[in-house]
């Protein structure tokens, strides 16, 4: 029987990427690659699973992952960095990784890892099912900036100073010296979701971080990062997470929604 085919994206010339790559060998057929040759290598080679090797991230790889993610939706994407931070974690599980490993990865979590997708692979029956991708941001703290549209980082730092207050986006487009069409246009264009998009998941991840204390209750989050009202605050919760605010401070469900990406999780619960 033919055994799966695994595509790995090396964003370095590294010797470390052999110790991982031939333990895949053991579960897949392994092809590598560059990332900048991805897009072309899945056209050849068909993988059924992709892992995206990682040493120093910028934004220009990790935009590369992202738009890999997007192209490829139903595709499991395993995603091995040495560079890491909570903000990483979350970005990538926001892009729908299948599972973020901190290198060096024990070998015993590498098999484990292989195994499962290997395994996930054989049984998957029928036409894969596409989950819907969601625009994400490169965090701050390992975005390389001079990636980064410049005229719109006026627009990120108002979002960042003044997101609990009302932000009309005519003056964050003045600020970052557009018109409104213009700037619309641009931040799509970057981000892949509206202004308004942003700035909601921008609002909803911060009450996440005031929830996770333990020390708010749902209506003081939602107040304390711009909602008016509690009914409104549970609504956007659910809309952007899937689950509602109280259930998130209860833990409940949360590997059954999209709030498994604001939480490292292993691999078996993002199957």
């Amino acid at each position: 029987m033919q055994r799966p085919r695994l595509l790995w994206v090396r964003t370095a010339d590294f010797a470390a990427t052999d110790i991982p790559r031939g333990i895949a060998e053991d579960y897949f057929e392994v092809e590598v690659c560059s990332g900048a040759h991805a897009g072309a290598v899945v056209q050849q080679f068909s993988p059924q699973v992709v892992c995206f090797d990682f040493e120093q991230t910028n934004g220009k790889q990790l935009r590369a992952m992202r738009d890999f993610k997007r192209e490829h939706p139903s595709m499991p994407v395993l995603m091995l960095t040495a560079q890491h931070s909570e903000s990483l974690a979350v970005w990538a599980f926001r892009v729908r990784v299948w599972n973020f490993l901190v290198k060096p990865v024990r070998t015993s979590e590498l098999r484990a890892n292989f195994d499962v997708l290997a395994r996930m692979v054989a049984d998957r029956q029928g036409p894969a099912r596409a989950p819907r991708c969601v625009g994400t941001l490169i965090p701050d703290d390992v975005a390389d900036t001079s990636v980064l549209t410049a005229p719109l980082a006026p627009a990120l730092r108002e979002v960042e100073q003044h997101y609990a207050s009302k932000l009309r986006q005519s003056a964050v487009a003045c600020a970052c010296g557009m018109t409104v069409c213009s700037f619309s246009r641009a931040f799509k264009a970057e981000f892949g979701l509206t202004f308004r998009q942003y700035l909601l998941r921008y609002r909803i991840g911060r009450a996440c971080e005031l929830l996770k204390q333990g020390i708010h209750s749902a209506t003081d989050a939602g107040m304390a990062v711009g909602f008016e009202d509690a009914s409104h605050f549970s609504r956007a919760f659910r809309r952007v997470l899937g689950v509602s605010p109280s259930k998130f401070l209860r833990g409940e469900s949360l590997s059954e929604t999209t709030a498994t990406r604001w939480t490292i999780l292993p691999a078996a619960a993002l199957i």
